[in-house]
Parts: structure tokens; C-alpha cells; sequence
């Protein structure tokens, strides 16, 4: 069998076209989204990027007081580790030249 994932990917992508399985407007957001979901209702994680306002973005949340992150995500639940695990991942993210 010469068949690769991607091939099954391609193949799904023609018939379904373009996942529409997050409410996200890039990458970077269904990450964040992810994070905040864990241990949560989706209602909350919403209010959460809500609180982002316009400044969903990893250059707002490496630049942004913990504090005040805290505070933006805290409808999302955990908030102290999910913090420190948007500052982490955004680090990463940043290193893939994303930001």
C-alpha cells in the first residue's frame, strides 16, 4: 500500500473542503482556544476571547501583565496555569517566525 496520510488528507480536503471544526480567524487562536477549553464549557472560553477584545494575538499576550492576563482569561477557569501556558506556548509559536 503506497498510500501516505497526506494523500487521505488531500483526498478529504477535495470532497469537504476548507475544516471549518473551530471558530477561529488564524492559527494562533484555535491554540489559544484549546488551552482555555480544557476543564471548561465552551460558554466560559468564549467569554474569555471576548475579553481579548481586538488584542487576541501573540504579540499582545507576550507583551501583556500576567496579571492582567489573568484577569482576561479568568471566565475560562484556571486561569493562573493557563496563563502561564499561553505565555509558553506563545513563546513557541514565536519561535516558528509567527509573530
Amino acid at each position: 500500500m503506497d498510500n501516505k496520510p497526506t494523500d487521505i488528507y488531500n483526498t478529504l480536503y477535495k470532497y469537504y473542503g476548507e475544516p471549518r471544526w473551530w471558530p477561529a480567524k488564524n492559527p494562533y487562536e484555535v491554540i489559544v482556544g484549546a488551552i482555555l477549553t480544557q476543564n471548561t464549557a465552551w460558554a466560559n472560553v468564549e467569554k474569555a476571547i471576548a475579553n481579548f477584545g481586538d488584542n487576541l494575538s501573540p504579540e499582545f499576550v507576550l507583551n501583556v501583565d500576567m496579571t492582567e492576563l489573568k484577569t482576561i482569561i479568568r471566565p475560562a477557569g484556571f486561569f493562573n496555569q493557563k496563563a502561564e501556558y499561553l505565555k509558553a506556548v506563545t513563546l513557541w509559536f514565536g519561535r516558528y517566525d509567527f509573530i
